[in-house]
């Protein structure tokens, strides 16, 4: 039933980019599984068209990618994606690994814990999901199609106002306080996470400029471009956070790396027209503290971006973030 090409590409190694990699690397990935796996059918993802369980498929997904850890938004309450997953898995909170797991903190969707790797090393994984609203690229479709002007002055700073999710739960003061901790001692820390919202480092004025229109079918005289510097990214920027993603590929014109969202059929239902979604980078996999890079890929449906395309047999409503990350200083074991 899965046997499609993107099992196929899954199965290459990220690494084989990269010659001779440091003895201790991780692979971590950041996936919001829709409703903890389980039938969706008030969606378009009904379990049926998976054989019974969409666990399953996400369990294979999760298995081709070979990932080391994986950060699980909108993750399954019970024991199912754990139990697809099958032996040497663990779990703790929303973070799933096949190393040792020890929880620090959990509020919510917000999961902090220790992975312990081979060597002694260890690192620290933050897993978040932002609230889904208010969702700033939604308020800016809403002032297109009332013939707002995005260039009046003031626009973007009251935009970043009408979109600011600092407070309360699931926003961005509670992750930065959960972050301050394992930061501070420059342990290597992952972040994972839906953030809901757009990256700066996406929505650039180069961007504006030259980039695709963002809104599927855009039924304005105006494409949905705008240079504009979200706070939520940038806040975690400033806590010494970087984006792998942008490390690999910075470019954010030719490679936006979308992962909301793979596309549906018309008529979908609980979904919004197709033609009447953004596409956007709002999953990702953050790091900060000692450790490099190697490789960053956006994993979903065979068809990729292919705008109105069938999602065919991709188990979410959001494409999975991969990222190969090299441990590069002396080993760190959380101070027991």
């Amino acid at each position: 039933m899965l046997a499609t090409r993107w099992l196929a590409l899954l199965g290459l190694s990220l690494a084989a980019c990269h010659a001779a990699p440091p003895a201790v690397t991780v692979r971590v990935m950041s996936f919001n599984v829709l409703q903890g796996g389980g039938d969706a059918s008030d969606v378009g993802f009904p379990a049926e068209d998976f054989g019974g369980d969409r666990r399953d498929a996400l369990a294979a997904v999760i298995h081709a990618a070979r990932a080391d850890v994986v950060g699980v938004q909108e993750d399954d309450p019970g024991g199912g994606l754990l139990g697809a997953l099958g032996e040497g898995w663990e779990r703790a909170g929303n973070v799933y690994a096949r190393h040792p797991l020890e929880l620090l903190e959990r509020a919510g969707p917000l999961t902090v814990c220790r992975v312990r790797l081979p060597s002694e090393r260890s690192i620290v994984v933050v897993n978040v999901h932002w609230r889904p609203s208010p969702y700033g690229p939604f308020l800016v479709q809403d002032d297109l199609r009332a013939g707002r002007g995005l260039d009046a002055p003031g626009y973007v700073e009251e935009l970043l106002r009408r979109a600011d999710k600092s407070a309360g739960a699931r926003g961005y003061d509670e992750t930065l306080a959960a972050l301050a901790a394992p930061i501070a001692p420059g342990e290597v820390v992952v972040l994972t996470g839906d953030l809901n919202e757009p990256s700066h480092l996406d929505w650039t004025a180069r961007y504006a400029h030259a980039g695709a229109d963002r809104w599927v079918d855009n039924p304005t005289p105006r494409a949905l471009r705008l240079a504009v510097p979200w706070l939520g990214s940038r806040r975690l920027a400033g806590a010494g956070l970087r984006d792998a993603w942008r490390e690999v590929h910075p470019d954010e014109v030719l490679a936006p790396g979308n992962t909301w969202t793979p596309p549906y059929p018309p008529g979908t239902p609980g979904r919004r027209p197709p033609g009447d979604q953004v596409r956007d980078r709002i999953d990702v996999v953050l790091v900060a503290g000692p450790a490099r890079v190697l490789a960053a890929r956006v994993v979903g449906e065979e068809e990729g971006e292919a705008g109105g395309a069938p999602r065919g047999l991709w188990p979410s409503d959001h494409r999975a973030v991969l990222v190969e990350v090299a441990l590069t200083a002396a080993p760190h074991t959380g101070g027991d």
